[in-house]
């Protein structure tokens, strides 16, 4: 009850008044301000009230208040690299010499959109950043949510407490308190938080920044697709009430290539696929922000909502409108994890629900073949996480219920190889690195038209976008998977501290749900840059392969290097910019190389 009163009372302190301000020791803030400070003589910031560096977008650098970015250029440009309809973060930090208000943020590079938002730093378990398990003794500061509205999210420093804005209605707004541990509170405290109490800014608001503490910013830059490509230059103007103050430089080069989808490694005329849990939830249009926000992240897969003869055309123009995949359609017909006899028998127990799943999907097949077209594929969902004898007790049903229907079955389960090689889509608990490439070889040795897919090791939950785009990107492609599949992109939960259901996990929260879309946040935008290395790797992968057929020597060599490179590369530790830069390096020669040749 004490925690109760305390969250609150600071809840309704809190209403009015903005972030508390960063406890930083004053040591390390006297040496941060004596290390920005040597480089305001040479700084286009040096008479502005804050200073400015320039910093990696997705980096494995928790950048807190007290940080100093020791990878930060305080003197040069923001700069991005990107290819033509592709969206690419790039990003700074502000250090405040004093307390301003109303700082605002204008991005001008010719010819690209830009979007800006503040990327706030709020408390989560002990384990965060790193982990998706539950540690909710500690709190720690976490660098997480990007928002237009800064004010969306007031944190209490002071008392390592979270308060998230609720719009009740047009006339109620009041901060509720969300750091609560499950010890103090029921779960349905007043009723839980509505996803339509929740909205953040279209566009960036005014923001502040406090004396001698950091602040991160990520600008996310989006070329049209018929962009002429070459270096763009531009301003990243920054202003205080209204009055500017600086201009920070900006530099942005647009390739002249445009990204194919993701391919799979072993087969550039496959699909890489991101397939989370989650996402959208309905057909309806409440979720079609959702559903563009995933594909401008290059998520085109999710597990989907049920599809029927019912709402077979509606679904379709859902995912036609958004840009969702219209062929691959996981979880589209009534999940059939049932264990049968094979043929089944009116003694089995489940022999009622197995009519009535055999007459569901054979409905839904014709409804999906009439609507979507011959070539689309859609999955039934088995028994979740069943054994090796679960899965084989399933085999039959599935035999005669959805095979027999021109259907294909996803499950989760662990690592069975003497069972697992019929599956359409097995999705296994276990981590994509390189000791488990054998795995994925084996499954596809036997089942080539299949699909192997991780999760679980880890859950969406840890922060740090480096480490997401590492394993969701490189280390997925290159080990011969054909999909992630994340648990879960979201819950009705904005509290980190209270998981009811799985008490030894987090939240798993990779995004964050409004009203009628998602709050980014920077791990999602790991997810984004590591389909990204992905559509690269393709795109090398496809021109390598050409190379290879070339009538000029030196052309072939090329190509060999390429493949030799992308199959050999440590994936694992590399820096992935590196990666990045290497793989465009390679495009462009090659691009020359075969354009020579015509």
């Amino acid at each position: 009850m004490k925690h109760l009163i305390f969250g609150l009372a600071a809840a309704l302190s809190l209403a009015a008044t903005a972030d508390t301000a960063y406890p930083v020791d004053p040591a390390v803030r006297a040496e941060n301000l004596k290390k920005v400070e040597a480089f305001r003589e040479k700084a286009y910031w040096k008479d502005a009230p804050f200073a400015v560096a320039a910093v990696e977008a997705t980096s494995g650098i928790k950048r807190t208040p007290a940080l100093f970015p020791e990878d930060g250029d305080f003197t040069g440009p923001v700069r991005a690299l990107m290819a033509k309809d592709e969206y690419e973060g790039a990003s700074f930090v502000l250090f405040g010499f004093k307390d301003v208000d109303q700082v605002m943020v204008n991005v001008q590079v010719p010819g690209l959109e830009a979007d800006v938002k503040v990327v706030k730093v709020w408390y989560q378990q002990g384990s965060a950043w790193g982990s998706f398990f539950s540690d909710p003794i500690r709190r720690i500061e976490t660098p997480e949510l990007m928002l237009h509205d800064d004010d969306l999210i007031h944190v209490d420093y002071a008392n390592k407490e979270n308060f998230v804005r609720c719009d009740y209605s047009k006339d109620k707004t009041a901060y509720r308190w969300v750091s609560f541990g499950g010890q103090a509170v029921d779960h349905s405290y007043e009723g839980g938080i509505k996803n339509e109490w929740i909205h953040d800014a279209p566009t960036l608001k005014p923001f502040k920044v406090r004396k001698d503490e950091f602040k991160q910013l990520i600008v996310t830059f989006h070329a049209a697709a018929n962009a002429q490509p070459g270096l763009r230059k531009g301003t990243i103007a920054l202003s205080v009430a209204g009055k500017k103050v600086c201009d920070v430089p900006c530099e942005v080069k647009v390739l002249p290539f445009a990204l194919p989808l993701p391919a799979v490694f072993r087969d550039t005329n496959r699909p890489f696929m991101a397939t989370p849990y989650g996402g959208i939830r309905s057909y309806g249009p409440k979720d079609e922000a959702i559903a563009r926000n995933m594909v401008r992240h290059n998520v085109r897969h999710c597990l989907l909502p049920g599809i029927n003869a019912t709402n077979a055309k509606q679904a379709f123009e859902f995912c036609k409108r958004t840009g969702l995949d219209t062929e691959y359609l996981f979880t589209a017909l009534p999940g059939c994890g049932l264990t049968t006899s094979y043929p089944a028998q009116e003694t089995d127990k489940n022999y009622g629900t197995y009519l009535t799943r055999r007459d569901e999907v054979s409905n839904a097949m014709a409804a999906i073949r009439e609507v979507f077209g011959p070539n689309a594929k859609a999955y039934s969902y088995g028994i979740d996480e069943g054994s090796a004898w679960t899965v084989r007790a399933e085999r039959s049903t599935w035999k005669d219920v959805i095979h027999a229907n021109g259907g294909r079955t996803v499950v989760a389960t662990g690592w069975h190889p003497f069972i697992l090689f019929n599956l359409d889509y097995a999705n296994v608990p276990r981590h994509p690195r390189h000791a488990k490439k054998a795995n994925a070889d084996a499954f596809h040795a036997g089942n080539p038209d299949g699909l192997i897919g991780w999760y679980a090791d880890p859950h969406s939950g840890p922060e740090n976008p480096d480490y997401t785009r590492r394993i969701y990107g490189w280390q997925t492609w290159r080990n011969n998977y054909d999909c992630s599949c994340q648990y879960i992109m979201y819950r009705d939960n904005w509290n980190d501290f209270w998981v009811p259901a799985e008490a030894f996990l987090r939240g798993l929260m990779l995004v964050y749900p409004q009203d009628g879309d998602l709050l980014d946040t920077i791990e999602w935008e790991g997810v984004r840059e590591a389909m990204d290395d992905v559509r690269y790797g393709t795109l090398l992968k496809r021109l390598a392969e050409k190379a290879r057929l070339s009538k000029n020597v030196d052309t072939v060599y090329a190509g060999r290097a390429a493949l030799t490179w992308v199959a050999q590369v440590d994936c694992e530790h590399s820096a992935l910019d590196y990666l990045r830069c290497e793989m465009v390096r390679r495009i462009l020669d090659l691009q020359d190389r075969l354009a020579k040749e015509k």
